[in-house]
């Protein structure tokens, strides 16, 4: 037996955020499509007449019907309270992506600190023979003094570029490899 569809109904304010979506340029194509299918919805379609117009899964239109079905009584709540941009935001929110968890980080903070530190120092100072660190020779230093048990070149990289070390020295690491 087919499930019934939430029957979705917007007040004046939310359609023309909607729409505004729905027709914006400047916005992710994802809440684009989103504020179309509720527009679709709000128009009385069905999930199979949005899916043929849209190209898009049942499932995904079910999901968006669904999120601003459970979010409408805290839209309705502001609505009067909240004025143009926060009450856009919000609706906003409700059409966007939930965090994802991902994958927990490899370094930890304190770790992050300590290569910074180790690739701000000279290896001539640490009786190295070398004037500067090369990414491959900052991953060895690395390991030798067990910061990390490893670390890919490309990773100290980002964490270089994203830290930009100062030193006494002109060019301290030379990221380009060899």
């Amino acid at each position: 037996m087919a499930r019934i569809a939430e029957k979705i109904t917007l007040t004046e304010k939310q359609e023309q955020i909607l729409r505004l979506f729905s027709n914006s340029r400047t916005i992710s194509v994802h809440l684009q499509l989103r504020a179309t299918i509720l527009l679709c919805c709000s128009e009385g379609k069905t999930n199979t007449e949005i899916m043929a117009e849209l190209g898009v899964h049942k499932k995904t239109i079910s999901k968006w019907r669904n999120r601003w079905a459970v979010n409408k009584e805290k839209l309705s709540g502001i609505e009067n309270k909240e004025k143009g941009i926060a009450y856009q935001r919000l609706i906003e929110e409700i059409l966007g992506d939930y965090p994802r968890s991902g994958a927990p980080s490899k370094f930890s903070a304190e770790q992050i600190c300590l290569i910074m530190n180790v690739a701000c120092e000279s290896p001539e100072a640490n009786d190295l023979p070398l004037s500067h660190w090369s990414l491959s020779s900052l991953a060895n230093e690395l390991v030798k003094r067990k910061i990390v048990e490893s670390i890919s070149t490309s990773q100290l990289q980002v964490f270089l570029k994203s830290g930009e070390c100062e030193t006494s020295q002109s060019e301290a690491v030379d990221t380009h490899t060899h």
